[in-house]
């Protein structure tokens, strides 16, 4: 089963799904509607949502779908931009990249407005914050008279943005759906679908479940969906029924919660926790330990949030609490954060596995403890993108601060004491900071500002450029000799400190600032660097003396120039993105590529056939472990369906307005042999496969889809040829994939 546990297992939410799914298609309704699901945090809103998403998307009843997970921070101008942008990529895929120029609100309503005309739209949207917001909203989107839908995600405490959403319905006075917490027999159905992955299909086993655990998991979680979906993940690293039973005993309510007079989901006044029968779970008496001392201080939902962090491994325990350290309703990179991990030094080196995979692995479990959710997966199955619910964020957060964990802050005036571990600044709206403390601990800076440029004051300073009053710096970072990781993004940064060569215990290196431009020649002495990422950089050199640092596992950039020979094996290399050649030509003596024999994923941009493409030919035939690969040059040669070595690649792009040199058909009749690993063929901006070499990927059990800017063939695991209805859905994927809300990176 996917590890996001599916759409299509609305368990417990299945009369909300229906109910909404019949206003979204209301055909009596053809004017433009608003939708809200209210509810308490942890009930499922967002859930609920995605659901609907899934289910619109496979019945084609909207032309444009956009899901918009809103930062706290958000103004209404990003909102409409970010609308903008995803609606523009579900029409045309290879603009939707393209930045919204900067303007007035006005300007881009009525660029929103012009778009979405004549169009059938749903957009679904958390987190609206005010009625002020949601007019500039609804004053940007067209009234087309054809059933389009506006879907709004609310906390309970913005109810009154409902009743004004509602009020803006003609004609349709029940526009708001509150969502309830479930009652007991859906909770231990929800509870049972998670902990066993039963649909409790069996009669006798599910009556069965349902009686021994009706009472007791609705009695820990009082119905909040999230807090049965990690009790479940609880359990589901635990022995049945011994260590259960000691879980849930411990995690039992107490006759001093405060829940304990609360409604329930249905209204029924709840007295007091049932009692356990004799056969479900003996009850001990026995003195209270620290542990029960605990969790009798914390709220329902906390109890289980704390139980399950205290089960998990020290190794892993440390990973997740370094979640923390990033804004909330964040969808995060597991690549990225992998990499921070390894550089921190939580994951254990075992035989077998490189780090990266046993990172990867431990993103697999806190999936399955439900301890995070699964927002996206790669083309090979694996989890890309994470977010952790907002609740458990705050969860997390407190618990970090509580252990010194880490010092997370979100707003850039406060002080930071000079023995901090972690530091993480979240966003700077707007300001500087100039810290006069030396962070001589500090093994982590991470800052995830989301800063705009600011423009020359009035009185006629700065000479129509950019007021360098604002530039920031990282040398307040000098003292602070024990960093391993340094990740900033969003700050205005021009260059980096040469006193930064200076930090050998540097591992990770992600600063991401389209003013950068260059980096300083220090930097060849981090002998100990892992990962430098400068993607969104300007930075198209640097000093030969860094391809020699021997630990380098993960190289990304926008447009780097490789140096022209490379003398010593990079055996460590694992990632290699946005590079191109120099000027000169490749042979088999200096060709960079060949000192990376162990890539696992290759970007490569910019070379030209006739000077690079032998010794290419050569390095991509000795990438035996190489699972990605992106081309973007004016000829592609045929090796890459064709050579021998590259049995584990996975995807493949070709980008660019050069051609690509298909093989003869024939070298498709052994494509699962050749490639047996391959699911995906990418092509941008470039010559389409020949009909006869379709119609082989076709045999092979590739999906072509629709889009015509972008033919993508995805490998279908259905045996035999795919359906033409089955066609489409690889074309809808690219729609779906708008429904991610602020992600952390491309």
């Amino acid at each position: 089963m996917d590890r996001r546990d599916g759409y299509k297992n609305a368990v417990g939410l299945e009369k909300e799904v229906e109910t909404l799914k019949e206003m979204l298609l209301h055909k009596d309704h053809p004017q433009l509607m608003f939708i809200s699901i209210l509810g308490e945090s942890g009930v499922g809103k967002k859930t609920l949502s995605r659901i609907l998403l899934h289910d619109m998307k496979n019945n084609n009843h909207f032309e444009i779908r956009v899901w918009y997970n809103m930062p706290p921070d958000s103004t209404t101008e990003h909102l409409l931009q970010t609308i903008y942008e995803r609606a523009r990529q579900a029409i045309s895929p290879t603009q939707g990249d393209q930045p919204v120029q900067e303007g007035s609100c006005d300007d881009i309503a009525g660029m929103l407005r012009h778009l979405l005309a004549n169009k059938k739209y749903l957009l679904i949207v958390v987190g609206i914050s005010s009625k002020t917001m949601l007019n500039c909203v609804r004053a940007s989107l067209p009234d087309n008279n054809n059933g389009s839908r506006v879907v709004l995600v609310l906390d309970i405490e913005n109810e009154e943005i409902a009743w004004h959403a509602n009020a803006m319905n003609n004609g349709i006075s029940d526009g708001i759906r509150h969502l309830s917490r479930l009652d007991k027999e859906k909770s231990v159905k929800l509870f049972c679908s998670r902990a066993v992955r039963t649909n409790l299909s069996d009669e006798t086993t599910g009556n069965s479940m349902m009686s021994m655990y009706s009472e007791v998991v609705y009695n820990i979680t009082w119905g909040y969906p999230l807090a049965i979906v990690v009790l479940a993940g609880l359990l589901r690293f635990k022995e049945k029924p011994g260590q259960w039973m000691a879980v849930l005993q411990q995690l039992r309510s107490g006759p001093a919660m405060e829940e304990a007079h609360q409604q329930d989901g249905e209204g029924n006044q709840i007295t007091g926790p049932a009692m356990f029968q004799e056969d479900r779970i003996e009850e001990k008496m026995s003195p209270p330990t620290t542990e029960a001392a605990n969790l009798s201080t914390r709220t329902s939902i906390e109890r289980v949030f704390w139980a399950s962090f205290e089960d998990l491994p020290n190794d892993l325990k440390s990973c997740f609490l370094y979640l923390a350290a990033f804004p909330k309703d964040t969808f995060l990179s597991t690549d990225s954060i992998v990499r921070m991990w390894m550089a921190e030094g939580f994951i254990r080196p075992q035989k077998g596995k490189t780090i990266e995979e046993l990172g990867h692995d431990y993103f697999k479990e806190l999936a399955l403890r439900c301890l995070v959710q699964v927002s996206a997966m790669n083309e090979a199955g694996g989890i890309k993108k994470v977010i952790v619910h907002r609740r458990l964020h705050g969860f997390l957060h407190s618990e970090a601060r509580e252990a010194g964990f880490i010092d997370a802050h979100d707003m850039h005036d406060v002080f930071v004491p000079p023995s901090v571990r972690r530091l993480s600044f979240m966003s700077f709206q707007g300001g500087y900071t100039t810290f006069t403390n030396k962070f001589c601990k500090l093994r982590s800076f991470i800052c995830w500002a989301k800063e705009k440029d600011h423009r020359p004051s009035s009185n006629g300073s700065g000479g129509g450029g950019v007021d360098e009053e604002h530039w920031h710096d990282l040398k307040f970072l000098q003292g602070s000799d024990l960093l391993r990781v340094i990740d900033v993004r969003g700050l205005r940064i021009k260059e980096l400190p040469n006193e930064i060569g200076n930090k050998i215990h540097l591992r990770y290196l992600r600063v991401n600032s389209e003013h950068l431009k260059e980096l300083p020649s220090s930097i060849q002495r981090l002998l100990n660097l892992q990962t430098l990422d400068i993607r969104d950089t300007e930075v198209a050199e640097i000093h030969p003396s860094f391809w020699k640092i021997k630990t380098l596992r993960h190289v990304i950039a926008n447009n780097l120039t490789l140096p022209s020979s490379i003398n010593e094996e990079l055996g460590e290399l694992q990632t290699l993105h946005g590079v191109k050649p120099s000027k000169g030509e490749w042979d088999q003596d200096n060709c960079p590529l060949l000192k990376m024999a162990k890539l696992r994923s290759l970007e490569l941009h910019g070379f030209i056939d006739a000077r690079h493409g032998a010794a290419l030919h050569t390095a991509l035939g000795q990438m035996h472990l190489l699972g990605h690969l992106k081309l973007k040059g004016d000829e592609i040669s045929s090796c890459i369906f064709t050579g021998q070595r590259l049995r584990y690649l996975q995807t493949v792009e070709l980008d660019g307005s050069g051609t690509v040199q298909w093989p003869a058909v024939d070298a498709f009749n052994d494509l699962r042999f050749v490639r047996p690993n391959l699911v995906q063929i990418s092509l941008t901006n470039t010559n389409d496969a020949p009909e006869d070499i379709q119609e082989e990927l076709r045999k092979a059990g590739f999906i072509r889809s629709r889009t015509p800017f972008q033919p993508v063939y995805r490998l279908s695991y259905k045996q035999g040829v795919a359906k033409p209805e089955q066609q489409g859905e690889a074309s809808s994927s690219k729609m779906e994939q708008q429904h991610h809300g602020e992600e952390a990176e491309e």
